[in-house]
């Protein structure tokens, strides 16, 4: 029987600026009490907001909108806007699917709609369309293995609003069953992208996660050195792979004329045990990093970190 263990905190920031090492500190089961800190100084065109990049806990944590880093200006923060169009963009997000259910609570949803104008827009099992991904900058598919079958029109709607530069995430684990991932490879097989069907990395001695620790150079995994799987489904086909593990692949980031996407092979990086009990790990910086990548370089973010040498 697998057994996962676990408060879901999906740390996915829909914007480059938004995720802080306080991000999930002292945070109640709940989401709330993720909203402590002060705002950035940064400018951020009209709206007299801004937000900082920095990892103290004193930026953007309090909650205040998404459309940060795109307004005229440069601020007195780093995380502040670096484009000089004078205008901001409103960064909208989205999940497909329904969060892990390996523990209580839903953090995700309120610390992620704690930083949009609109909130983050749980889709759930709604039918993909053009009319309604053109809304979104970032769409996260978590499980979406109750979902019904995606059409190929669904399919083609996707595919296309990625190209035009829609940022696609993937996560899998989530079930014991293997037909999980019939659903989400069909939403990623446009981009020769799939899931495998044998589980891997499952939870060793002291049921804890195992850490992932190898790594290839890529924005995604700059200034991380491990975070933890339990379980995972592993990826084939084509993209690059910033991670491996047991000789699986566990990420492949793929750019799509001007969009991208990035599959993860497990879902634990959003519970928050990862986040709070595991020092070792980096998975704020993961889930800020990955964000970064998928947004447009022109909307929601500020630079990319440089990627280290490893």
């Amino acid at each position: 029987m697998r057994m996962k263990f676990g408060v879901s905190c999906l740390g996915a920031v829909v914007t480059s600026c938004l995720l802080l090492a306080s991000a999930c500190s002292g945070k109640n089961a709940d989401g709330s009490g993720l909203n402590a800190g002060g705002n950035g100084s940064g400018a951020t065109g009209n709206t007299g907001t801004g937000a900082s990049a920095s990892t103290t806990g004193t930026g953007n944590s309090a909650g205040i909108t998404l459309n940060v880093g795109t307004g005229a200006g440069t601020g007195a923060d780093s995380g502040a806007g670096t484009s000089t169009d004078g205008g901001t963009d409103l960064c909208n997000g989205a999940t497909l699917g329904v969060k892990g259910t390996w523990g209580a609570g839903d953090v995700f949803a309120s610390w992620l709609s704690s930083r949009s104008n609109s909130g983050a827009t749980a889709l759930a099992d709604q039918t993909l369309t053009p009319a309604l991904l053109a809304s979104y900058q970032v769409i996260i598919a978590e499980n979406v293995s109750h979902n019904h079958p995606y059409s190929a029109e669904e399919v083609k709607a996707l595919s296309d609003w990625v190209s035009k530069g829609g940022g696609f995430m993937t996560l899998s684990g989530y079930s014991e069953d293997s037909t999980e991932v019939e659903n989400v490879n069909r939403l990623l097989a446009p981009f020769s992208i799939s899931y495998g069907t044998d589980h891997i990395l499952p939870k060793g001695i002291g049921n804890t996660t195992v850490p992932i620790t190898i790594w290839n150079p890529h924005p995604i995994d700059a200034g991380v050195t491990a975070v933890g799987v339990d379980n995972g489904y592993p990826l084939m086909g084509m993209g690059d792979v910033i991670a491996t593990g047991g000789g699986d692949n566990l990420g492949l980031a793929q750019t799509v004329a001007n969009g991208h996407v990035f599959s993860w092979s497990d879902e634990w990086i959003t519970y928050n045990s990862e986040w709070n009990s595991h020092p070792d790990y980096q998975v704020q910086t993961f889930w800020v990093n990955a964000v970064k990548w998928l947004t447009v370089a022109s909307q929601c973010q500020v630079s990319a970190p440089p990627i280290p040498l490893k």
